[in-house]
């Protein structure tokens, strides 16, 4: 009995792959060396620009400067989804990096149902934390 070879990436997927992980990883270093208090040079947020309330992901840019700095409380303080969001990014470019050096895809299938699976509890938890800002229960970013 003969095993099927392995599924090999073609050198644009490859290079994809390498050029992934590489963004993520600048990604994450910038996100650990901007001011955390104020990441980015301009106001991201139109929903809040516009309306005056925050919007679901408001303050999530802060969360995840703290989260990569260790410093979970304030990251948790700024949004709830920061520091799995610091982890779901950095497992994503560990595991495009592992693929782009091997060759071949890793659990593509784990890695679809896992990937939509942390978006769907992202986007509730973003939601579940901005209905809890608009009532006014918790202060808002």
């Amino acid at each position: 009995m003969t095993g099927v070879p392995p599924r090999l990436l073609d050198s644009g997927r490859r290079r994809a792959k390498t050029w992934q992980a590489g963004a993520l990883a600048a990604l994450l270093v910038g996100a650990r060396f901007a001011d955390a208090s104020r990441p980015l040079p301009f106001d991201v947020c139109g929903f809040k620009l516009l309306t005056g309330r925050p919007c679901p992901a408001c303050g999530l840019t802060r969360a995840l400067c703290y989260a990569v700095r260790g410093d979970f409380a304030q990251s948790l303080a700024y949004h709830p989804a920061g520091p799995f969001l610091a982890l779901a990014l950095f497992v994503w470019m560990l595991w495009s990096a592992a693929e782009a050096y091997r060759g071949q895809p890793i659990q593509e299938a784990l890695r679809g149902r896992l990937g939509n699976a942390l978006l769907a509890a992202g986007i509730a938890l973003s939601l579940v934390v901005w209905v809890v800002r608009l009532t006014g229960a918790s202060p808002t970013v």
